[in-house]
């Protein structure tokens, strides 16, 4: 009876948690000038777009939006104003051998940076929405923030040596 009652207890857990393990997203991935390329992330190894796409909302400006990659091959510019571009496919499935895996580039050229940008994308896994995280950050300082620090050091070493010996 046990064990009977910890396997449905199983079951049901395995399906409740499933849906939040999904991680499908939309970073940006870089920018020079006015354009902006964005990549799509998928968090299985297979995914199916049948009907479905994705879009990016909370935009500024957009004059353009072009597919580059594998993505433009399956998927093409449904439509895109001045806040937002949406992107579909009649039919399409994508697969990569290492999770997460990225296809192809889409770059939006502005007259504005964007904002706080949000992604929603409908494919066999279902609904994922989130935001659009951008590049990360170098966490090595740039050389001219070193010889800025360097600088400081020796006027406030200076000013050390003034004080003490005068």
């Amino acid at each position: 009876m046990k064990i009977k009652l910890f396997v449905v207890a199983l079951l049901a857990s395995a399906f409740a948690f499933a849906p939040l393990a999904k991680a499908d997203s939309i970073t940006l991935e870089n920018h020079t000038g006015n354009t902006y390329n964005y990549a799509l992330t998928f968090d299985e190894h297979t995914t199916i777009f049948f009907l479905d796409g994705f879009q990016l909302t909370g935009l500024s400006g957009v004059t353009d939006a072009e597919l580059s990659g594998a993505l433009a091959d399956d998927f093409g510019i449904a439509n895109f104003d001045s806040t937002s571009v949406t992107v579909g496919s009649l039919f399409s499935i994508e697969q990569g051998r290492s999770i997460p895996f990225s296809v192809g580039t889409l770059s939006i050229t502005s007259l504005a940076a964007p904002g706080l940008v949000d992604f929603a994308i409908l494919d066999s896994n279902g609904l994922s929405t989130g935001n659009v995280l951008g590049p990360d950050s170098s966490p090595v300082p740039e050389p001219s923030s070193l010889v800025l620090l360097g600088s400081g050091l020796l006027a406030a070493a200076g000013v050390v040596r003034r004080k003490l010996f005068v």
